[in-house]
């Protein structure tokens, strides 16, 4: 019989299949992209074609996580992964059979939609079905599987180049497709968030998913109570999206977005996206070396992501959020001073001028995937989730989902313009930005480690209650 932690974990991992879903898309679009064999069926794309090739599908995706919330909140977290896994398998049937640039497109789009909502849920549930002492490592079964993700995207683009005729970049869309399909046949089997069954009164079954999630009766029963209370305090069992500006959680709202936006502006997906034109300007001449310097840095996200995963609940949230911000920003800077030194343009493409110029570079990129997945990768989503109370989690995260998807969506949009036509501004900005977002973090995150999602609210509102009943007195 399988232990209850172990069964959090695989129940955990299954559901996490969302994200491998997300990281198959992410190391394979960029590789796919800029294979002879899509052109040939496709034709020519240019710079802008593709940054709105590889960002529709973020446009999609902050759509539906905005409706994720109610989605998450009506038909439950479970039943959202489900229909966006079937959604997602949908738009992966129509890219893997697409014969022209504007099907792919649409079928993009329809991807995203079930990406945004998927992804946005299982955040959501993951926090929610996990006991307060592995709460960390187990929201950041996310995080792992989206490196699982990206690393194999990479190796399966790599791998279907060889394939004569379309189908080398077909592959990596009907194995998406099939990865899809898995997740949502499998979800139908899995519990229910116990947090949820209480928000809408189903408190025999929330009693049922509790008993067979957690080692003992007293630990049912406390944070069955625990869950109860919170939900009586907080006042009508469903809340509405305005609540979530309140007066009351405006600030950790607002700390939440910040953060979920922000996060894209250190320049992650820039790289992981266009690893291929990344590695080629830095001085990889073959679409073969690219194509497999892009494998590495796949690797190196996973690597550095499971010594997180471990980790988190020990390290806690601010030491890795602020010592990778730091880290992270110190990488891009120091690319873009060593392009503003030997690199330049030349006939339209990027050029970067010395051997040991061309590995530092390569070197660095490698060290900024190793610091953003040890650090903000496993830390944000976590974070942002946790501090939200249970009847405004799923609306909460909705925003912070969208602030995501848009500035992912920017981001990716511009990134191929941008990494063609200045040597070292993209790296400056990113580099700048990662300061700024470590700077705001350090000044204004309180720390969650231990802490139930009951406790967090506390760290919020001890200050308000304190204003509130001076006030009074």
């Amino acid at each position: 019989m399988l232990s209850v932690t172990l069964k959090i974990y695989l129940i955990a991992s299954y559901t996490s299949l969302a994200g491998m879903l997300w990281g198959l898309d992410t190391g394979s679009i960029g590789p796919l992209t800029q294979m002879a064999q899509f052109a040939n069926s496709i034709g020519y794309i240019s710079s802008s074609q593709l940054g709105i090739y590889v960002a529709c599908i973020l446009l999609s995706a902050s759509f539906s996580s905005l409706c994720s919330g109610h989605v998450a909140d009506v038909i439950s977290r479970k039943y959202g992964i489900l229909t966006g896994g079937l959604i997602v398998a949908v738009g992966t049937v129509i890219s893997a059979s697409a014969n022209n640039f504007p099907a792919l497109i649409c079928a993009r789009l329809i991807t995203g939609i079930g990406q945004g909502q998927s992804i946005s849920v299982v955040t959501i549930y993951l926090c929610e079905i996990a006991p307060q002492n592995i709460r960390g490592t187990v929201a950041t079964m996310l995080q792992l599987l989206i490196t699982v993700g990206i690393a194999a995207g990479y190796f399966i683009a790599y791998a279907s180049s060889r394939l004569d005729g379309s189908l080398a970049w077909r592959t990596p869309f009907i194995i998406e497709a099939c990865v899809a399909a898995m997740l949502s046949m499998g979800m139908a089997f899995m519990p229910f968030s116990p947090r949820w069954l209480v928000q809408h009164g189903r408190f025999k079954q929330a009693r049922d998913v509790l008993s067979k999630l957690r080692l003992t009766t007293k630990e049912v029963d406390e944070e069955l109570n625990s869950i109860k209370a919170s939900l009586e305090e907080e006042g009508a069992p469903h809340a509405t999206f305005s609540e979530v500006f309140s007066k009351r959680y405006i600030k950790r709202s607002l700390l939440g977005i910040f953060m979920m936006g922000f996060q894209m502006l250190c320049g992650i997906d820039a790289v992981l996206y266009y690893a291929p034109i990344l590695f080629t300007q830095a001085g990889f001449s073959s679409q073969r070396a690219s194509f497999l310097a892009s494998g590495i840095s796949g690797i190196v996200n996973l690597v550095f992501t499971i010594p997180a995963q471990l980790l988190v609940d020990k390290w806690g949230r601010r030491f890795p959020y602020i010592a990778g911000g730091i880290a992270i920003a110190s990488c891009f800077l120091a690319i873009g001073s060593i392009y503003a030194a030997h690199g330049g343009k030349a006939n339209g493409e990027v050029y970067l001028n010395g051997k040991p110029a061309q590995w530092a570079v390569i070197i660095l990129i490698y060290i900024f995937i190793a610091n953003f997945a040890w650090s903000w990768a496993v830390v944000t989503k976590i974070y942002t989730c946790e501090i939200m109370p249970t009847r405004l989690r799923a609306k909460a995260c909705a925003f912070q989902q969208l602030a995501n998807w848009v500035v992912n969506f920017a981001v990716a949009l511009t990134a191929p313009l941008f990494l063609r036509s200045s040597p070292s501004g993209p790296y400056f900005l990113f580099g700048t930005a990662t300061c700024f977002v470590t700077l705001v973090c350090y000044f204004f995150m309180p720390e969650t480690k231990g802490k139930s999602l009951e406790e967090i609210k506390g760290l919020f509102e001890k200050k308000n209650d304190a204003v509130e009943s001076t006030s009074t007195a």
